[in-house]
């Protein structure tokens, strides 16, 4: 290279680690990372998930001891609805919107009809040491998909749907 990589280069190294299940050469990368933004929550995250991936806990808890060292918190993504004017945002698994009860209802009958049409939700980005349905209730209890429920029992004019920070992958 005709110049020192950045951030965002060694940030694409370790998302390509993650997705050739690499954790060595992610543990390298993220160190290289730290030296250079050690406040970046997503970095020491996308490690994480490389190790929960290959079952690696010990490693994983690692990981987030040392963003407790370091101060660094992990900022959770969130998916907003704009309804009539009025901003609706939605944090995982959130239990904070004023009709929750009736979005949890929707969020439950359509994974209902969802499974009943052979939809199974891809568990495997859940990086969580639980069992099977936990990790489908997790996918279910998505900010997006909160949203998406939340639209139906609005029954408003809905803007658009923007999710933040992060792809869904399993939407």
């Amino acid at each position: 290279m005709p110049m020192a990589p950045n951030v965002a280069t060694w940030g694409a190294l370790l998302k390509a680690c993650k997705k050739h299940g690499d954790s060595e050469m992610g543990r390298r990368v993220e160190r290289k990372l730290i030296e250079l933004q050690p406040d970046h929550d997503g970095f020491h995250v996308l490690l994480s998930n490389i190790y929960a991936s290959k079952g690696k806990w010990d490693d994983v808890i690692e990981i987030r001891d040392m963003m407790t060292k370091l101060r660094v918190l992990k900022i959770p993504g969130c998916s907003m609805i704009e309804a009539n004017g009025v901003i609706h945002e939605f944090l995982a698994s959130d239990k904070t919107h004023p009709n929750m009860d009736a979005i949890e209802d929707m969020l439950v009958e359509m994974a209902m009809k969802l499974k009943l049409e052979g939809y199974t939700p891809d568990t495997n980005e859940v990086f969580l040491d639980v069992d099977e349905e936990e990790k489908e209730s997790i996918r279910f209890r998505h900010s997006e998909k909160l949203a998406i429920s939340s639209i139906f029992v609005l029954h408003e004019s809905i803007g658009t749907v923007k999710p933040y920070l992060r792809q869904l992958i399993d939407l």
